[in-house]
């Protein structure tokens, strides 16, 4: 198994996770095991991608956690069009009428300044900081244009881009990345009609799945994920402790998030919150950046 990591520190001890969990299976053996112990990672955590593989005989050390993803089934377009809803239907036909144009886009320097521009309209987006506001063009050409295994669609008002989508192709499964667009069209519909253009695309090269993220840290996203046909696919998360301040870690239940374990009565009412606290980093992190 390749070693693609994303490797975080938690209060005492590190946990480590292959970047690309989802595009991919991960089955981790002894061999690999000892290499993460070596390299000073306490805790090992990994998904079973039960839509498209099972795994077998998991080992008893291995801890089980509940996950989910937002995941679309993709048969036809015909079918998720009648699927999605008569309110969604509206909403598409409205960024049509609007002039929003949607196409598969190359990634090139034209597209890598509007995403740019996009990037850096506002800081705050759904009332949280938004991380990539502030980003430079040069950053964002030298990730469009370095970008692998990758579609790009973007939604054009006249000859501006309006928002875009990322694709991200795995093994069995296409990623929503990235679906982004500028606030000022909002009221144009354009991230319905760049959904509807993905569905379109994983058809038209015969993808059966599309993953949206995860379900259930941001009820308006949930609901625009719902809305536009994918559900909340539950599936198996393993951590695997790898030394003695792992096994304290899992014992304490240190080793998962904490919005993974508050229950939806408890996290939905905290949200607001969040969102509070990501508005107010992102503020005193640009008041205080240099000019």
């Amino acid at each position: 198994m390749s070693e693609i990591l994303a490797i975080r520190k938690k209060i005492f001890f590190k946990i480590a996770g292959d970047a690309k969990e989802y595009e991919r299976d991960v089955v981790p053996d002894e061999e690999f095991l000892e290499k993460l112990k070596g390299r000073g990672v306490d805790v090992f955590t990994f998904i079973e991608r039960k839509w498209c593989y099972t795994i077998s005989n998991p080992s008893k050390s291995w801890l089980k956690a509940k996950d989910n993803i937002a995941l679309l089934q993709i048969t036809s377009y015909d079918e998720w069009w009648k699927g999605i809803g008569k309110k969604t239907r509206n909403m598409i036909r409205k960024a049509e009428k609007s002039g929003i144009r949607t196409e598969v886009a190359e990634p090139n320097e034209r597209l890598a300044e509007g995403v740019w521009k996009i990037y850096n309209e506002t800081p705050i987006r759904q009332e949280r900081g938004f991380p990539h506001y502030g980003v430079s063009l040069e950053i964002v050409k030298r990730d469009v244009l370095s970008s692998q295994n990758s579609t790009f669609i973007g939604a054009y008002f006249e000859d501006e881009l309006a928002g875009f989508i990322q694709l991200v192709h795995g093994e069995n499964i296409t990623i929503i990345s990235q679906i982004l667009s500028l606030q000022k069209y909002w009221d144009k519909a354009v991230n319905n009609a760049l959904v509807a253009k993905a569905v379109e695309a994983c058809v038209n090269k015969g993808l059966k799945w599309l993953m949206y993220g995860r379900m259930g840290n941001h009820p308006t996203l949930d609901k625009f994920k719902q809305n536009n046909g994918c559900v909340q696919f539950s599936l198996t998360r393993y951590y695997v402790p790898l030394t003695r301040k792992g096994k304290i870690a899992t014992i304490l239940g240190l080793h998962r998030e904490v919005k993974d374990v508050l229950p939806q009565s408890i996290k939905y009412p905290l949200i607001p919150f969040y969102n509070w606290v990501s508005r107010t980093k992102t503020r005193i992190r640009l008041f205080f950046k240099p000019k």
